[in-house]
């Protein structure tokens, strides 16, 4: 993700049987920049079922005043606590296999309900205090 910013975020998830980690979903930039920031992060929570884990990868701007706008690639692991417990245990265990292949991870959250998920919590814990969200309008499409 870092190399090129091909994807504004991707979500990734143990395959049926069991023996990978693959992508599950991705927005690619040109798209993201269409919906807008809060539409962008509406899709990735989307993406996250509510009974089954995830892990995801997204890039969170922000303004921090005197040292401008950063970006920052944020790790989400999604294990709700709805999920059986197998499936908890298998997500959880999992999780170092994927985290050690992304490079350029700034951040990670574990998330295990629809509020930790929520972008404000989210937010809170990756940006330095003070921050602001960068928030982009839906860009206009031409056709």
């Amino acid at each position: 993700m870092k190399l090129r910013r091909s994807y504004a975020f991707l979500t990734f998830k143990i395959s049926d049987d069991g023996s990978s980690i693959v992508v599950d979903q991705a927005l690619d930039v040109a798209q993201a920049a269409r919906i807008g920031t809060d539409a962008t992060y509406g899709t990735f929570v989307a993406a996250m079922p509510e009974k089954e884990g995830r892990y995801g990868v997204l890039e969170v701007e922000y303004d921090s005043g005197l040292e401008g706008v950063r970006s920052r690639l944020v790790f989400i692991a999604w294990n709700p606590s709805e999920a059986k417990i197998r499936s908890r245990m298998v997500y959880a265990s999992s999780k170092a296999a994927i985290r050690q292949r992304l490079d350029g991870i700034y951040s990670e959250v574990q998330c295990t309900d629809a509020g930790e998920l929520a972008f404000e919590s989210v937010f809170e814990q990756i940006a330095p205090k003070g921050s602001q969200p960068v928030s982009k309008a839906p860009s206009a499409t031409e056709e």
